[in-house]
């Protein structure tokens, strides 16, 4: 794409965002049933994405590539009987997308899917219980909003779409006195899939606040200067016998863990209206060096295979509302060491970004623009080729 084409994909979205600013982004009314409190509430959340890179497809990666896709377009339903038991389900629609998180695509498909389907018991603000198909529960980072990003999106590489979900239960609930959050995961895991044992997942997550908690079943990114809040996790996750290092002879059975610690702050200055946001992660994931085989399951290398690395994030709210809305820079760095990585052992890439977020109506309305670097240590072949990636974002919700 050449530069007048990028510029003008970047004020296209840009106007789109302004003409839908003159009206509002607020949540649909819930839909009231009797008098027990049951009631119905849906909501529409969308973000459509323009994506420069300059990296092509086929063996060489020559020219660049574009493409304008739906990232997310979501349709979720509430459903409450009374004030204790509820449940959720989100219908996602993923649009047709060339340019992915490393590689370049010229054979793209689409993905209409039921994202979560789950039923809720709040029995009681320290005892929940939460059943079916959910967010994985061992990082802060998974467990955001997506909607409620700090920058564009979550790390690519922590969170994948893969990975992000699982069917089990979670028991889960709040300690108000020591202001901290527990949760305790059993899910299918790699069951299933071809693995030596069909044996559950565990995960365990604890949280603990210091200033403002952070009581609510999903993490923000950024709570935009509303709360002060400084919150310390870590989170451990165990599967027996869960991949072969030779799934040809069926030989080799390893054992997944994984381990990871997080700390978010925000501080809220100039009355609230402005707010620095600071996040930081660490993640070991291990299928006890599957990859070493000479079959090894394919769900032990990759960007979802055994892997280590950390980012950090920061943000600035500027506290004077340019035009309709307010600013919102940030940056990104991240590190990660992959064991086997598109056929490359052993593989380091960082991961560096920076971009702006202008939030118009707060997250319910906003425009990012975003570059990104992604270096590779070692470009042995097409798909570990360094490259740039520019990328726009028109979110909304209602």
């Amino acid at each position: 794409m050449k530069g007048a084409q990028k510029t003008a994909l970047f004020i296209a979205l840009f106007v789109v965002s302004l003409f839908l600013a003159a009206g509002t982004a607020h949540a649909l009314p819930p839909i009231v049933i009797g008098d027990q409190g049951a009631f119905i509430k849906m909501a529409l959340q969308g973000q459509l994405y323009g994506v420069w890179r300059d990296k092509g497809t086929g063996s060489s990666s020559q020219g660049d590539s574009t493409d304008l896709f739906f990232r997310r377009n979501r349709l979720t339903v509430w459903l409450h009987g009374n004030s204790k038991y509820g449940a959720i389900t989100q219908l996602e629609y993923v649009g047709t997308r060339n340019v992915d998180d490393l590689v370049v695509s010229d054979s793209p498909g689409t993905e209409f899917s039921v994202l979560d389907a789950y039923f809720m018991a709040d029995l009681s603000n320290e005892f929940r219980i939460y059943a079916g198909k959910q967010k994985i529960q061992l990082t802060r980072e998974n467990l955001e909003d997506c909607f409620v990003p700090l920058t564009l999106d979550r790390s690519l590489f922590i969170y994948t779409l893969e990975h992000s979900r699982d069917t089990g239960i979670v028991f889960w609930g709040n300690l108000p006195s020591i202001k901290s959050q527990y949760r305790f995961e059993v899910s299918k895991g790699n069951a299933g899939n071809d693995s030596p044992q069909d044996n559950f997942m565990y995960t365990a997550r604890f949280h603990v606040s210091l200033w403002d908690p952070e009581y609510a079943y999903g993490y923000k990114g950024t709570y935009l200067g509303k709360k002060k809040v400084l919150t310390f996790g870590v989170g451990g996750q165990f599967e027996p016998d869960a991949v072969y290092d030779n799934t040809v002879a069926k030989t080799g059975a390893k054992t997944y863990y994984a381990w990871t610690a997080d700390g978010f702050m925000e501080y809220p200055l100039d009355h609230g209206t402005s707010a620095i946001t600071l996040s930081a992660a660490y993640l070991d994931e291990s299928f006890n060096d599957a990859y070493q085989g000479s079959n090894p399951d394919p769900n032990s290398i990759g960007q979802d295979g055994q892997k280590n690395g950390w980012y950090v994030k920061a943000a600035y709210l500027l506290p004077r509302r340019i035009g309709p809305g307010q600013v919102q820079p940030f940056v990104r760095y991240e590190k990660w060491r992959y064991a086997d990585l598109f056929d490359v052992m052993n593989q380091d890439l960082t991961w560096t970004g920076a971009g702006l977020n202008y939030l118009i109506e707060g997250e319910n309305l906003r425009v990012t623009v975003q570059y990104s670097r992604t270096d590779f240590s070692q470009e042995a072949n097409a798909q570990s080729k360094s490259f740039d990636t520019v990328t726009t974002m028109l979110q909304y919700r209602f």
